[in-house]
């Protein structure tokens, strides 16, 4: 079973991380996906400001014996697919199996995509993950790493096009929750349609994510004398 992910447009991407765990929070991130994604096509920067009568991926010709003539397509024609989550894979908890012994976890906050024309019948996918890891009951402050795996898969045979473990590090002083990011570098799909959502599927999770919630860090109470 897969589930699906919040997501958000590229361009408008802000979210704020809240995860809760205990007194450790997560804080606002602040960065834009247009800041994980900056290095655009100038050609398709121009496209999507509208410098160009919005483009089709084809027109058809006047004449029968004429070719088809293929224009440029701008980013916001192509139907990029959107990024679920695998089952049991938003999260990676470190410790033993009760919540006292639990020394750090990780979590997925949120992700993002975006789809660029890369040349004819040709895009590139870039995918971003958001996330956090927290302190557990057992832990303490320190640098941590996860493994997370990213996956496109071509639907019509279930074949996966592309599949990479990322190490993703975060820091974190014991208290505050420590921020991670990972954004891939394109990946080439071949585009015979702009409905790439009809044709690929994303995936992300942690290898050997449990899923389960954030460890609770509680208070240790105050004796007197």
């Amino acid at each position: 079973m897969i589930v699906r992910a919040t997501h958000v447009r590229i361009a408008l991407f802000s979210t704020a991380l809240g995860v809760v765990a205990g007194c450790s929070t997560i804080g606002s991130v602040g960065d834009s996906v247009g800041g994980f994604f900056s290095h655009q096509d100038p050609s398709v920067a121009s496209l999507n400001a509208g410098a160009n009568p919005r483009p089709v991926a084809g027109q058809p010709a006047t004449n029968p014996s004429d070719k088809p003539k293929v224009l440029p397509v701008a980013s916001q024609d192509i139907n990029c697919p959107e990024v679920t989550i695998a089952d049991g894979g938003a999260a990676l908890r470190v410790g033993g199996p009760d919540n006292a012994s639990v020394r750090y976890q990780f979590n997925i906050a949120d992700t993002a995509r975006q789809c660029d024309p890369a040349g004819p019948s040709q895009a590139g996918l870039k995918v971003g993950v958001k996330g956090a890891v927290v302190i557990g009951p057992a832990g303490s402050a320190g640098t941590f790493s996860a493994p997370l795996k990213i996956t496109v898969t071509r639907d019509s045979d279930k074949t996966d096009v592309f599949a990479q473990t990322y190490q993703v590090e975060a820091s974190t002083d014991g208290v505050t929750a420590g921020a991670f990011r990972v954004v891939t570098d394109p990946i080439m799909l071949p585009m015979s349609t702009l409905q790439l959502a009809d044709v690929y599927s994303i995936t992300v999770g942690f290898e050997g994510g449990t899923g389960g919630p954030p460890p609770t860090r509680h208070k240790k109470k105050k004796t007197s004398g």
